[in-house]
């Protein structure tokens, strides 16, 4: 496990690396993402907003914070969801918690980002479905990606069936008709293949769609006997959902820059630190080969 990273680097393109998604711990902070993504050989994180907010307010500089996560040999690549690019942040209805991390201005999010040292930054649409135009998003991402751009960051976006952007056509529709060079999409396989209400539709998209502007890929497994919507996720290789088709496609595409496991709930709660970030390596590494397997093999 302690050669992860130079495995990945081994048997990926050239520009695709091997990233920690932060979200998989918790609310176990900063120290242990970076104990996780070190233990896993993970070359990059990405780093809640609201952690390195937090972190700034509370008095600590933004070089010790970059040389704490050098020191483990990992680089804090991207801002790990944001939904102040959008003329909505948040739904009213929104959980508290969710709401603090959701509720910094996108001025705000670039100057993170900058702090960080990190390349990109992952947004979605935290508002309610259709409280927001497609037009209104398409310029909003359109004019948040020249910020972004003025800084060197590209800007990834999410879909998340239970919010805003429901699903990849509508993820699409924003990127492509918002024509920015560093806007680009990211693909969550639960969100894809569990949450949406027509996967298959989605599927049938992802071959129309080239391969520049899919970028970044979040693996996750999920029972097909639990409800549709519910949060259960587990360890790619552990549920039923098809992940191999899906990592073919995207994998010959040659687009993707990052791979990495999102697992949250009791897949994940009950490991520690490192064995949390060897077991989403390996993870990564299993899910990943089978984009080297013949599709009817």
């Amino acid at each position: 496990m302690a050669n992860q990273k130079q495995w990945f680097e081994e048997v990926t393109a050239p520009m695709t690396r091997l990233i920690f998604w932060p979200g998989s711990l918790g609310n176990r902070g900063f120290a242990a993402v970076l104990d996780a993504a070190r233990a896993g050989g993970f070359s990059e994180t990405a780093i809640s907003p609201l952690t390195l907010d937090q972190m700034l307010t509370g008095g600590r500089s933004a070089d010790s914070i970059r040389e704490q996560a050098a020191e483990r040999g990992v680089r804090l690549a991207e801002i790990d969801g944001v939904t102040s690019w959008a003329p909505i942040r948040y739904s009213a209805g929104m959980p508290a918690r969710l709401r603090e991390r959701f509720d910094l201005s996108a001025s705000r999010i670039l100057d993170l980002a900058q702090a960080a040292g990190a390349d990109r930054i992952l947004a979605a649409g935290a508002f309610e479905r259709g409280a927001v135009g497609i037009d209104d998003l398409v310029a909003s991402f359109a004019s948040f990606a020249d910020r972004a751009a003025e800084r060197g960051l590209d800007v990834e976006l999410e879909f998340v069936p239970f919010w805003g952007i429901p699903d990849l056509a509508t993820a699409w529709e924003i990127v492509r008709r918002a024509e920015r060079e560093n806007g680009t999409l990211l693909i969550d396989t639960w969100h894809l293949l569990k949450a949406s209400t027509d996967p298959e539709a989605a599927l049938g998209l992802l071959p129309e769609i080239p391969g520049d502007r899919l970028t970044g890929l979040q693996l996750a497994d999920a029972l097909t006997t639990e409800p549709a919507r519910s949060p259960l996720r587990c360890f790619p290789g552990e549920g039923d959902l098809p992940l191999g088709p899906l990592v073919r496609l995207l994998h010959d595409k040659g687009g993707l820059t990052h791979v990495g496991v999102e697992i949250f709930g009791e897949a994940i709660d009950g490991l520690d630190n490192a064995a949390a970030g060897i077991r989403t390596a390996a993870a990564a590494r299993d899910t990943w080969a089978l984009a080297q397997t013949p599709e009817n093999s």
